[in-house]
C-alpha cells in the first residue's frame, strides 16, 4: 500500500513539472528582413581597376624588369608599343617631370625620338655592372648613341673629377628622364643621377 502511494505521488510531481514548463519556441512567424548586401566593393574595385588601365607606360619600371634575373621584360619593340598604348590626353608633361624629378628639354630641335631613347636605355641596361668611365679633364662625354648617331646619352660632371658608375645606374636615370620627358613621339631632358649626385645624365638629340 506504501509503495502504491509513493507511485502515485512521484507520477503526480512529474505531470506538474510538464504542465509547468514552457513550450519550446516556434519560428518567428514575421522575420526581419535580410539586410542587402553592399555593393561598394565590387564598385570600388572596378574604380580602382580604370584607374591603373590608364597610367602611363613606366620606363623606369621598364628598366627594373630588364635588370631583374626573375623577370621576362618587355623587348625595345614591345616597350615602344607599350608606351604608345598607354598615351592619354589628361597627362602632361609639367606633372610628370614634378614626379621623376627631371628637367625637361623643351625645344623638339634637341630632344630624340622614342625609338631612339628606349634603344639607349636598353642598351645601357643590358651592360649591368659594366663600369662607364669618365675621367679628366672631360667635362661632357657621350655614353651611348643611338644606331643613326643623331641621339645619345651624355654625362657631365666637373672637369676635374674621375666618376665611375655602372652601365645600369646610367639606364635608371634615362628611364628616369623617360618616364619625365616623354610625350607624343620625342623625348629628352637631364637627371642628377640618383646614384651619384656628381653625375648629371642627359638624353639628348637632334631632333627626326
Amino acid at each position: 500500500m506504501v509503495s502504491l502511494k509513493l507511485t502515485t505521488t512521484i507520477i503526480a510531481t512529474m505531470l506538474a513539472t510538464l504542465t509547468v514548463a514552457a513550450p519550446f519556441p516556434g519560428p518567428d512567424p514575421d522575420p526581419a528582413p535580410a539586410a542587402p548586401v553592399s555593393s561598394s566593393t565590387s564598385t570600388s574595385t572596378s574604380i580602382i581597376s580604370t584607374s591603373t588601365a590608364t597610367k602611363p607606360f613606366s620606363f623606369s619600371k621598364w628598366v627594373d624588369d630588364i635588370l631583374n634575373p626573375n623577370v621576362v621584360a618587355l623587348t625595345p619593340e614591345q616597350a615602344l608599343e607599350a608606351y604608345y598604348q598607354s598615351i592619354n590626353g589628361t597627362t602632361t608633361e609639367n606633372n610628370l617631370s614634378k614626379r621623376a624629378g627631371a628637367t625637361c628639354e623643351p625645344s623638339n630641335s634637341k630632344r630624340m625620338p622614342v625609338a631612339d631613347a628606349v634603344y639607349i636605355v636598353n642598351k645601357m641596361a643590358a651592360g649591368g655592372q659594366k663600369p662607364v668611365h669618365m675621367p679628366p679633364p672631360f667635362c661632357s662625354e657621350s655614353i651611348c648613341r643611338s644606331t643613326s648617331g643623331r641621339s645619345a646619352m651624355v654625362g657631365q660632371k666637373d672637369c676635374n673629377l674621375y666618376v665611375e658608375e655602372p652601365s645600369e645606374y646610367w639606364a635608371r636615370a634615362g628611364g628616369l628622364i623617360m618616364d619625365a620627358c616623354t610625350w607624343g613621339d620625342m623625348s629628352g631632358g637631364k637627371i642628377i643621377m640618383p646614384a651619384n649626385s656628381y653625375i648629371t645624365v642627359l638624353l639628348w638629340g637632334q631632333g627626326h
